[in-house]
C-alpha cells in the first residue's frame, strides 16, 4: 500500500479451512515476542488469513462463527490486507481471498456485514429420491474402499471441468456486463 512492488508468483490456489472454535492467532497468525526482544528480528508466525491469501477461505458453521473473528474477516476482506500487532510490533501481510462458508440458518443468523461478503448464495436440499440416496452412499463406500480407483474413474470428468474453469478465467477479463 505504500506504493511498493510486492514479489509474486505463480502458485496453485490454497483453499484453506477455517474450523470453528479457531483462535484469533491462529486465524491472523502471530509474532515470535521471544525471538524479537532477543535476537531483534521479527519472527512471524502465517495463519489462516496468510495462507489463503490469492486463495479461498472455507468457514464451516460460518454463521456460528466468533463475533471478534467475523470482524477480523470483514476487515481482511475489505482492505485486502492484515496486520499482526503483539507487545508494540506491528506486522502487515496481503490477505486477499474468496470467502466460501457453510452454515444451518436454523442455528443462527449471518450478520449482514458478513452476508455482503458472500459474491453466491445456494441452498442445499437433503436428496429425497430413494434411488439417487442409494447411489450416493454407493459412491461414497466406492470411495472409502478403494479411493485411487474411484479417482481415476472419475478423473475424465475432473479434468473437463478445470478446463472448463480455466477457460472461463482466460474470459473473464472480455466480459462486459450492462448495466441496465
Amino acid at each position: 500500500q505504500n506504493g511498493k512492488t510486492l514479489e509474486t508468483e505463480l502458485i496453485k490456489i490454497p483453499m484453506v479451512d477455517l474450523p470453528l472454535g479457531a483462535t484469533e492467532d491462529r486465524v491472523c497468525g502471530t509474532i515470535d515476542i521471544e525471538k524479537a526482544l532477543t535476537e531483534g528480528i521479527k519472527a512471524f508466525e502465517p495463519g489462516l488469513l496468510a495462507k489463503a491469501n490469492r486463495g479461498l477461505l472455507y468457514v464451516d458453521e460460518v454463521n456460528l462463527l466468533d463475533d471478534h473473528l467475523v470482524d477480523i474477516l470483514l476487515d481482511s476482506a475489505a482492505s485486502g490486507w492484515n496486520t499482526v500487532e503483539r507487545e508494540g510490533i506491528s506486522i502487515r501481510h496481503p490477505a486477499r481471498f474468496v470467502l466460501v462458508g457453510s452454515g444451518n440458518p436454523e442455528e443462527g443468523e449471518l450478520r449482514p456485514q458478513l452476508l455482503d461478503r458472500f459474491g453466491m448464495h445456494a441452498e442445499i436440499r437433503t436428496v429425497k429420491d430413494p434411488i439417487l440416496r442409494v447411489k450416493v452412499v454407493e459412491e461414497r463406500t466406492s470411495f472409502d474402499q478403494t479411493p485411487m480407483v474411484w479417482m481415476e474413474n472419475y478423473e475424465a470428468q475432473q479434468q473437463e471441468l478445470r478446463n472448463r474453469i480455466v477457460s472461463a478465467q482466460k474470459l473473464l477479463p472480455s466480459v462486459q456486463i450492462d448495466y441496465d
